[in-house]
C-alpha cells in the first residue's frame, strides 16, 4: 500500500505530510493551493513533509505526485489524511472527509457526455449535464457554505466537458484530427463569460484559457502558423476580457505556452504586451528569465553541450556526432505518446541508416531500472541515454513537456528545438530534404 498522510496543527504553517512509498523515492511532489505551488523532494522511503499557511482559507487543492494527479480540499489549520493505495484508488479520513469523497467520486470524475456521438447529438446531451450535476450535488450530506460554492465551480466543469468534445471525438472514431463546426464554436463563445468572483476555480481559469485556444486553433487552421494562433489569442484577450487578473493570467498563459512549444523566435513583437498585461512582478520575472532560456535554442545558436551514458555506462557527448545531423527523441518509459513514437523513430533510422545523421534517444527516466528493462523487453537499438537528475540536459534544453525532438546540424548548432515528431510525414519530408543536398 502506498499511503500519502496529510497533517495540519494550530500554528504559522499547515504540515502536509506526504508518503507515497519506496517505489517513489527522491521524486518530487507538488501540492497546487492557492494560486502557488509548494514542493519537496521524498525521501528514500518515498515520504515528505510540505508547509503550508495555516491562515490560508480551506479551499481546491491538487497533489501533483510522480504520474498521478489527484484533487482535494484542503482545511488548513485541521488534521486530514490521504492515504494512496497501490491500485492507484485514494481513501480519505479526517477534515473534509466527505467533500473530498465527493470530490474524487467517479460519478463527478468520469462524465461522459456522449464523445462519440455527432456534434449536434452531443451539444443537446450536454445541455442536460449541469442540471445533473447540480442534483448529484444536492443529493449528497455536504455543508452548505461548500456547496454553495461548488455550485458556482460545477458550471465551469460542464463547460470544460464541453472543451473536451474535439479530442475526445477523434480519439474514439480513430480520427487523426476532428474541427467542430460553428454550432460547437457559438456554445463555446457564448459560455465564455467573465465572472471575476470565480476566479478562485482553476476550473473557471482553464475554461478561458483553453476555450481561448480553442477559439484561436479554429483561426489558425487558415495559415497553419502557431505565431498566428498566438497572435489571435492576445487579440482576443486584449478585446474581450475586462478583469485585469483573469487577463494578466491569460496572457502569460498564453507566451509561456507559446514558447514550451515553440520555442521563442517571433516573440519580440508581444514583450511590450506582456508587460503592459501581467501585474505579478514574480511572474513577470520567471517569464522573462524562461524567454531568455529559450532564445538559447533559436535556430543557429550553438546547442547546448551534453555528455550522458549509454545503457552500457560509456559516456557519450553531443561532440561526438560532429559532422552529422542529430535527430534526439527525448522520452520516458511511463509516457504514453513517448512509447507510441518508438516504432517510428526505428523506422527512420532505417530508412536514413546510411545517411549522415544520428538518431539519439534520451531517456528523463527517474528509474534507471524501468529504463534498462524497456530497452531489453522491446529490443531498442541504436544510441540509448538517460539524463539523470544530475544532468543538465533537460535544463539546458527547457524539457518541460515529452516527447520532445531536437534537430541539430553537422556543425552542433540548433535547426528546430522543437522538431515535429517521428509519425508525423513532415518529419519524414524534411530530413529527405535535408539529406538528398548531402
Amino acid at each position: 500500500m502506498l499511503s500519502c498522510c496529510v497533517w495540519w496543527e494550530a500554528q504559522a504553517f499547515s504540515q502536509v505530510k506526504i508518503r507515497f512509498g519506496e517505489t517513489c523515492r527522491q521524486e518530487e511532489i507538488q501540492v497546487g493551493f492557492r494560486e502557488q505551488v509548494y514542493k519537496i523532494k521524498l525521501d528514500e522511503l518515498g515520504a515528505g513533509m510540505i508547509n503550508i499557511p495555516a491562515s490560508l482559507a480551506p479551499g481546491h487543492a491538487v497533489l501533483y505526485g510522480p504520474r498521478s494527479i489527484s484533487s482535494f480540499y484542503l482545511v488548513p489549520g485541521q488534521q486530514q489524511e490521504i492515504t494512496k493505495l497501490s491500485d492507484q484508488k485514494i481513501e480519505f479520513a479526517g477534515a473534509a472527509k466527505a467533500i473530498n469523497i465527493y470530490l474524487n467520486s467517479s460519478f463527478l470524475n468520469d462524465r461522459h457526455p456522449g464523445y462519440e456521438k455527432s456534434e449536434e447529438e452531443f451539444l443537446e446531451a450536454w445541455e442536460l449535464l449541469p442540471g445533473k450535476l447540480l442534483s448529484y450535488l444536492d443529493s449528497l450530506p455536504l455543508p452548505a457554505d461548500f456547496k454553495k460554492s461548488e455550485r458556482r465551480r460545477l458550471h465551469y466543469v460542464a463547460c470544460n466537458l464541453l472543451l473536451d468534445y474535439p479530442s475526445r471525438h477523434a480519439r474514439l472514431l480513430r480520427l487523426q484530427r476532428y474541427t467542430p463546426g460553428e454550432k460547437y464554436y457559438r456554445k463555446l463563445s457564448e459560455l465564455l463569460q467573465e465572472d471575476p468572483s470565480a476566479y478562485e476555480f482553476g476550473e473557471y481559469r482553464r475554461f478561458f484559457k483553453d476555450g481561448i485556444q480553442s477559439l484561436a486553433g479554429k483561426e489558425k487552421s487558415a495559415t497553419g502558423k502557431p505565431l498566428d494562433k498566438l497572435r489571435y489569442e492576445l487579440d482576443y484577450i486584449c478585446r474581450n476580457i475586462q478583469d485585469e487578473k483573469l487577463a494578466g493570467y491569460l496572457v502569460d498563459a498564453s507566451m509561456s505556452g507559446y514558447i514550451m512549444y515553440s520555442g521563442a523566435e517571433g516573440m519580440e513583437e508581444f514583450l511590450s504586451l506582456y508587460r503592459e498585461k501581467v501585474k505579478d512582478e514574480k511572474q513577470k520575472a520567471a517569464f522573462f528569465r524562461s524567454y531568455e532560456q529559450y532564445t538559447r535554442l533559436e535556430k543557429g545558436k550553438k546547442a547546448p553541450h551534453f555528455s550522458l551514458s549509454d545503457k552500457d555506462g560509456k559516456r557519450r557527448n553531443l561532440s561526438d556526432w560532429l559532422g552529422h545531423y542529430v535527430y534526439i527523441d527525448v522520452w520516458a518509459t511511463w509516457c504514453g505518446p513517448c512509447c507510441r513514437e518508438l516504432p517510428a523513430f526505428h523506422k527512420l533510422k532505417e530508412e536514413f541508416k546510411d545517411k549522415p545523421i544520428c538518431f539519439v534517444s534520451i531517456s528523463i527516466d527517474a528509474d534507471e531500472a524501468a529504463w534498462r528493462a524497456k530497452i531489453e523487453k522491446d529490443g531498442l537499438k541504436g544510441i540509448q541515454l538517460r539524463a539523470n537528475g544530475e544532468d543538465s540536459f533537460a535544463n539546458d534544453y527547457k524539457i518541460s513537456l515529452i516527447p520532445r525532438f531536437l534537430l541539430i546540424d553537422r556543425e552542433g548548432n540548433i535547426l528546430d528545438a522543437n522538431m515535429s515528431r517521428p509519425s508525423d510525414t513532415k518529419t519524414m519530408e524534411r530530413l529527405t530534404t535535408l539529406l538528398s543536398n548531402q
